[in-house]
């Protein structure tokens, strides 16, 4: 579902970014990929760059998700599901839309 959690199925980028935010549409349904945004935790970025990356909580731990960064990954690889950012939604497509429409 979109703007759930996920940790990261790519296991070699799992240290820099170990988990993974589902940004694609619920509508996009029967794609193989979804498009996700890694999420890091915010202690480890010395700066932030506002409106493309919004800080969320995951596992009660301030993270950001780097909207920038976005990834396809297969669909069958998303398997352990934390929970969901959707409190965060409004944040979320802010940065989705000010990163490719500039608004």
């Amino acid at each position: 579902m979109q703007f759930d959690v996920f940790v990261n199925p790519i296991v070699a980028a799992r240290r820099a970014y170990p988990y993974v935010v589902v940004l694609q549409s619920d509508f996009a349904q029967g794609a193989r990929e979804q498009i996700v945004a890694p999420a890091v935790p915010r202690k480890s970025l010395a700066k932030i760059a506002g409106r493309l990356t919004p800080v969320v909580l995951i596992e009660s731990s301030e993270h950001v998700v780097l909207v920038p960064a976005l990834a396809g990954v297969r669909r069958t690889d998303l398997k352990t599901c934390l929970g969901s950012l959707a409190v965060a939604r409004t944040d979320l497509l802010a940065a989705i839309d000010y990163l490719f429409f500039g608004v």
